[in-house]
């Protein structure tokens, strides 16, 4: 079993691999949760909220300016990512080897993934070719 304060890291590493802009709000946040996993998951489904808000943004800027095969692409390209995150999410969260932390493991994996792709795509929002 995974003591709460390994969860509480494996959360704030997640957060923290990806980028370092909503550091210090989730450090706040994983810091007044005090070790307590209910607390913790909701602060990783705060800031997986403005990931997931900053991606559909960047996705949007893409599809409005992409067209024919090139929009075809980037639609394939996007749903089989999210086939490919929520699986895993689902697949992490009811592993029962990793007893209470699987939903811990399974955010931080969901956190790292929405952050990583995000960033993706607004990197081709601002360069684009």
């Amino acid at each position: 079993m995974i003591s709460k304060y390994a969860l509480a890291s494996v959360l704030f590493l997640a957060a923290q691999s990806v980028n370092a802009q909503s550091t210090d709000e989730m450090t706040a946040c994983v810091d007044r949760a005090d070790g307590v996993s209910t607390n913790m998951l909701e602060c990783g489904k705060t800031e997986i909220a403005k990931w997931d808000a900053r991606l559909n943004i960047a996705y949007r800027a893409l599809l409005h300016r992409e067209d024919g095969s090139k929009r075809t692409k980037l639609q394939a390209e996007q749903k089989a990512w999210l086939v490919h995150h929520l699986g895993e999410t689902r697949r992490l969260a009811s592993d029962p080897d990793t007893g209470s932390g699987a939903f811990m493991i399974s955010q931080s994996f969901e956190l790292d993934d929405i952050a990583k792709r995000t960033l993706e795509l607004e990197k081709r929002v601002r360069n684009p070719g």
